[in-house]
C-alpha cells in the first residue's frame, strides 16, 4: 500500500488530471451528440487519441462555437475541436497543432459520370446548397467554366437524389460534408477536389503546455496510420496523400 501511495506520489502531476476539451455538439461528421449524451465524430477520436497518447483522461464539454474561444483563452478548457479552421488571425491569440484534415471543397458526381477535372464541367449543369460556400464558388465560377447552369437545392439530400436521378450533372460543396453523405448514400464518386487553403487542428490557449506533446502525438498518429484510419472510419475512403491527413507537419506559427 506504501508503495503504490509513493508512485502516485512519483508520477507526473499532468498524467494524473484530465485533459478537457470543448466541442460544439452539433457538427457532424467532426463532432456530434448522440441519445446516449455522450461525443461522437472525426475529431473526438483524433482528441480521444491524443489524450490516450499523453497518458492522461479526456473529458468532453458542449460548448457553442463562439464559447470556444474565451473557454481555450481563459484555460476553462485545454483545447477546442469543432472544424476551427487555423489562420494567420487566429494563431495571434491562440496556439494550435499542426492541422490534420484539409477544408477543401469539391464536385461530385455520379460513380459512372466520365469527368475528371474542371475542364469537363464546361456545358454541365450543376447542383449546390443554398446560401453554401459551393454555391457562391459555382456562382463566381458559371462563365470561366462554362457551366450551363448552377441550380440551387435547400437540402443536400434534395441535391443528392437529383444527381442519382441524372437531373444535374453533379454537386459542388465542402468535400467533408458530401463525403460523409456518401458514407451513408452509395453511387457517388469525387469528381474534383477544390484546395481552399483551409485547415482544421486542435485549438489551445496560446502556449498551452501540452501544445507541443500534443502535435507530437498527431505527428505520430499519421506516421503510424492511426489518423488515416480514423479518416477512413468518418468519411469512408483512405485520405489523399500530400494532404494534411497524412503529412506531418510542424506547429503552425503567427506571422
Amino acid at each position: 500500500m506504501a508503495m503504490a501511495f509513493a508512485l502516485a506520489l512519483s508520477a507526473p502531476a499532468s498524467a494524473q488530471e484530465k485533459l478537457v476539451v470543448g466541442a460544439y455538439p452539433a457538427n457532424p461528421p467532426w463532432e456530434f451528440k448522440i441519445e446516449s449524451g455522450s461525443f461522437e465524430g472525426f475529431e473526438i477520436d483524433v482528441a480521444t487519441e491524443v489524450a490516450k497518447r499523453l497518458g492522461r483522461p479526456v473529458e468532453f464539454q458542449d460548448m457553442g462555437f463562439q464559447a470556444l474561444f474565451a473557454a481555450s483563452s481563459s484555460g476553462r478548457i485545454d483545447f477546442a475541436v469543432s472544424s476551427i479552421s487555423v489562420n494567420n488571425e487566429r494563431l495571434q491569440n491562440q496556439s494550435f497543432t499542426q492541422p490534420y484534415y484539409d477544408g477543401d471543397g469539391t464536385v461530385i458526381g455520379r460513380e459512372a459520370s466520365t469527368i475528371t477535372g474542371l475542364d469537363g464541367l464546361k456545358g454541365k449543369v450543376i447542383g449546390v446548397v443554398a446560401g453554401t460556400t459551393g454555391e457562391a464558388w459555382a456562382k463566381e465560377n458559371t462563365e470561366k467554366l462554362g457551366l450551363a447552369e448552377v441550380r440551387s437545392y435547400n437540402a443536400q439530400q434534395d441535391l443528392l437524389l437529383d444527381i442519382q436521378a441524372q437531373r444535374v450533372d453533379g454537386g459542388a460543396g465542402e468535400l467533408a460534408g458530401f463525403q460523409y453523405a456518401m458514407t451513408k448514400t452509395p453511387g457517388f464518386k469525387v469528381l474534383v477536389r477544390i484546395p481552399t487553403g483551409e485547415r482544421f487542428a486542435m485549438m489551445a490557449r496560446k502556449d498551452h503546455p501540452a501544445i507541443v506533446a500534443a502535435n507530437d502525438a498527431v505527428s505520430a498518429m499519421k506516421a503510424d496510420g492511426t489518423m488515416a484510419a480514423i479518416h477512413k472510419k468518418w468519411f469512408g475512403v483512405e485520405p489523399d496523400a500530400g494532404t494534411s491527413t497524412t503529412t506531418a507537419m510542424p506547429l503552425p506559427k503567427a506571422e
